[in-house]
């Protein structure tokens, strides 16, 4: 019997054609295939940036000055060509700072690692594929080894440094077929061409040595297959390489030339190890010295990646026997004395302007971050600040006490170059590999200005900064204490639909309820008070990206949000709609945002996906959903989209919650956007809302943006308690009283209301303040409890009697200039303003009565008229 499947007539490979399954299938494969190639490609080119020739430089003694000079009259700046430190003299009190300590060597202290740190005028760490990183000092692998050269050209100083292991490259060719060598030739006298004969051998396949290997050889010059090759010999002597040199430069061989060449011969390639070429340029400009370093004269090899650089970090340290102290930027500014004996804490760091988010991190213990880039050193009789004018956006500042590493104390700027992320190059990989910037920002620099001055004041100091911002006249137009008022509308909860949970808007203040807190605060009578309403729009707090605009229909929808601002136009508060520009919470399908076209990546290429950590084991929290860095096209997008809303409903301006707050990069290798890059986009986007009559409320009040803003909320006034600091000094606020409109962070829900008070009084800001409508009570099973004690109903009276003493005693002093600020005693201050008015705060526990018999009770302040 025969099977019924030998019946059955198979397909052909044409019937098969004609099937859509075949189709669909080989699409379906086509696709895969593709994706994969597309990922092989993303990790085989992850990270990778052009290689780069180094130079090595050579420090020729002869013909050098005893010493380099530039001088005005102000300051002599002298620099010692066998080493490159210098020393810079302040010819009004004859004070001499020295880049570096003058007897480091017989330091009984340090190590011999940091000896050489200390005779280094810069430091330098760079990293590899694994992410292993390395520092070098400039001595042990520049000066030491004479690799720099140095130029002085008018007012100017340039040295050119060449750091590591970097052989002396002589500009001719290392290897040239016959042709090319006949055709340069040409070019020279007889005599020249018996020379250069003399100094290369001839390969020619048909006649090599029994010693040569052939196939070597063929892979070292690969041109020998077709004709004969012309190798410089090796070892040439050096005066043989230079009369080289000198020969093919006649002709016009360049750099150029070489670089063309030692690419086509795998026998002229130089070896691979870290090596990198740095300039800088030190400049006199009155009683300022300028350094500055241009990232396009930084140039390492694609292997060996530059992460940090260290500018003068020995500049005007002071010895043990030194009295003064270090000014960091930590809060308002803070003080590390000299030899405070402080030798078992951490040494001082902080990230200007905060953390960069286009840069990941596993846990936050703690934020580090200054809103100003200024740290100095006070020694004897006199100062000086260092203000990074340039470059600042990459900026830290670092300092640390004497006795621990030596015995010396120092504080200086580092600078993060490229920045690098980890990624996994396959799940077979265990081994944990690096991807970095393909490159340092095009045409941007390091520029630090080193400012001298005749007094040991932090105040002088701060004082010099303010001429430095804004000139000799103060601008504030404030009549009476500014008052700044957060409402807060809507915050994020979960809640059950149709028996499912779901994170949606919850109501803190409705619309109706915001115009009747308003109209509350207008009773008060504040001249001048800002009131920012926050989580007002795009689900609450934790805003839906701002690329759409949608008020909250739990807040009472448009209809209600228009009324509240009819209702309470002739109110005196000023109303700031809030936002945040940078960021996009819980994202939807009809939000406007998409994660792969509008978010920042990290250098890895990743989309910059962000977590909020545990305060407890300060890891990230899973837990809680991620939320995006926008694009900073996007985030000025959001902004102005921000602005164009407030507008339309004749809100008086806008607050950001980011910008002028945060700084962050994208660092997508297709389109990358620096940090410094977006500070400007930032100023950019404030200047067209400035256009549209708009006003603009800051956070923190990072320094490029304070003067922008009409007032700058939450500013920190004593900074993080780090063991190592000695005093908080209102330095910052010092440099802006009298020019900028600002507060602190809100009273009633600080730690400490009283503390909030007297650090406000301390400095002559003004007052702040966090409201809702509802019970506390609906915070509970929520993420925001920080807003614990808002309502405003339990608040209003107290307020009220806040602000009374407050601004009947402050209001003389809101609009004038600090002049001074000294310490009475370890607890009580004594601030005073160019006006004759002063303001005594005593932060202690006990009462206290100053030399000259004033009386101040135990936290309290008082403000006093001249006498």
């Amino acid at each position: 019997m025969n099977n019924v499947n030998d019946s059955i007539k198979k397909p052909s490979f044409f019937d098969k054609l004609k099937s859509p399954k075949f189709w669909i299938g080989f699409v379906f494969w086509l696709l895969v295939i593709g994706f994969i190639a597309y990922i092989g490609y993303r990790l085989a080119n992850v990270g990778k940036i052009a290689d780069t020739v180094l130079e090595r430089f050579e420090y020729l003694k002869e013909g050098q000055p005893e010493k380099y000079v530039l001088e005005n009259d102000d300051l002599r700046f002298e620099l010692d060509p066998d080493t490159t430190v210098f020393s810079v003299t302040q010819k009004s009190t004859g004070h001499v700072w020295y880049s570096n300590p003058v007897d480091s060597q017989n330091d009984k202290f340090a190590l011999q690692k940091e000896k050489d740190n200390m005779r280094s005028p810069f430091l330098l760490k760079y990293s590899t594929i694994n992410g292993v990183d390395t520092s070098y000092d400039f001595f042990n692998y520049s000066i030491s080894k004479e690799a720099y050269r140095i130029k002085q050209t008018g007012d100017e100083i340039t040295i050119d440094y060449s750091i590591g292991d970097i052989e002396r490259v002589y500009v001719y060719p290392m290897a040239l077929t016959e042709k090319d060598m006949n055709g340069y030739l040409e070019k020279f006298s007889a005599s020249e061409q018996r020379s250069i004969k003399q100094n290369y051998r001839k390969l020619e396949l048909g006649s090599l040595l029994a010693s040569d290997d052939k196939n070597q050889l063929l892979q070292q010059y690969p041109m020998l297959k077709d004709e004969p090759v012309y190798v410089i010999r090796d070892p040439l002597q050096t005066f043989l390489k230079e009369k080289n040199e000198k020969m093919f430069a006649s002709i016009g061989y360049t750099r150029e030339d070489y670089d063309r060449d030692i690419l086509m011969y795998a026998g002229g390639k130089i070896k691979n190890v870290p090596g990198f070429n740095i300039s800088v340029t030190y400049k006199l400009d009155g009683n300022n010295l300028v350094v500055k370093v241009p990232f396009d004269k930084i140039s390492y090899k694609r292997d060996f990646p530059i992460i940090r650089l260290s500018i003068l970090p020995y500049f005007g340290a002071g010895g043990k026997d030194d009295t003064g102290f270090m000014l960091v930027p930590e809060g308002g500014g803070s003080i590390i004395n000299f030899n405070n004996g402080k030798t078992r804490q951490n040494a001082y760091y902080c990230d200007i302007y905060g953390w960069d988010y286009g840069t990941d991190r596993d846990a936050v213990m703690t934020e580090t971050r200054a809103a100003f880039p200024v740290f100095g050193i006070a020694n004897g009789d006199s100062s000086f600040i260092s203000i990074m004018q340039k470059g600042a956006e990459y900026g830290a500042v670092s300092a640390d006490v004497a006795g621990k590493l030596g015995s010396y104390n120092y504080v200086f700027a580092d600078y993060k170059m490229l920045h690098g992320e980890k990624y996994e190059p396959s799940s077979r990989n265990i081994n944990t590999q690096y991807a970095y910037e393909r490159g340092l920002p095009e045409g941007e620099y390091i520029e630090q200005i080193y400012s001298f001055i005749d007094s040991n004041s932090y105040a002088e100091m701060a004082k010099h900064y303010r001429k430095y911002l804004f000139g000799d006249a103060a601008n504030a137009s404030v009549k009476s204490v500014p008052v700044s008022v957060e409402i807060v509308g809507a915050i994020s909860k979960t809640q059950q639909v149709f028996g499912m949970p779901k994170l949606l808007p919850y109501q803190l203040t409705s619309y109706k309820q915001a115009a009747g807190i308003i109209k509350s605060i207008d009773e008060m009578n504040i001249p001048s008070c800002y009131i920012k309403l926050t989580g007002f729009i795009n689900s609450g707090v934790k805003q839906k990206s701002l690329q759409k605009f949608k008020l909250i229909k739990q807040l009472g929808g448009a209809s209600a949000f228009d009324k509240m601002i009819e209702e309470t136009k002739n109110c005196s508060p000023k109303l700031y709609l809030d936002g945040q520009v940078q960021y996009a919470f819980l994202p939807g399908a009809n939000d406007g945002f998409n994660h792969f076209s509008h978010a920042s990546r990290f250098a890895s290429s990743e989309v910059c996906e962000l977590s909020e950590y545990s305060p407890i084991w300060y890891g990230k929290r899973d837990t809680v959903a991620y939320y995006y860095l926008l694009k900073p096209e996007i985030s000025k997008k959001a902004a102005l989209n921000l602005c164009n809303n407030a507008s339309k409903h004749n809100l008086s301006g806008i607050s950001f919650r980011d910008d002028g707050y945060q700084l962050s990069a994208d660092y997508n290798p297709k389109k990358k956007v620096s940090r410094a890059a977006v500070k400007d986009i930032q100023l950019e986007t404030f200047k067209e809302i400035e256009k549209s009559g708009l006003g603009i409320m800051i956070n923190a009040g990072n320094v490029y943006a304070v003067k922008d803003a009409d007032c700058v909320t939450n500013m920190t006034f004593h900074g993080n308690d780090y063991a190592i600091l000695d005093k908080h000094v209102p330095f910052y606020q010092i440099a802006l009283h009298g020019n900028v409109t600002f507060t602190g962070s809100s009273i009633n829900i600080a730690n400490e209301i009283q503390q909030n008070i007297l650090e406000s009084a301390e400095c002559g800001a003004g007052l702040a303040f966090t409201f809702f409508a509802e019970s506390e009570r609906r915070l509970q099973e929520t993420d925001f409890t920080e807003y614990y004690a808002s309502n405003f109903d339990n608040w209003q009276k107290k307020m009220n009697d806040i602000y009374s003493r407050y601004n009947s005693e402050m209001k003389s002093v809101c609009n004038a200039r600090i002049d001074n600020h000294e310490f009475i005693s370890d607890d009580v201050t004594l601030t005073t303003f160019d006006n004759g008015y002063s303001v005594l705060v005593n932060f202690g526990y006990v009462d206290f009565t100053t030399p000259d018999g004033v009386f101040i009770s135990a936290r309290d302040y008082k403000v006093m008229e001249a006498r």
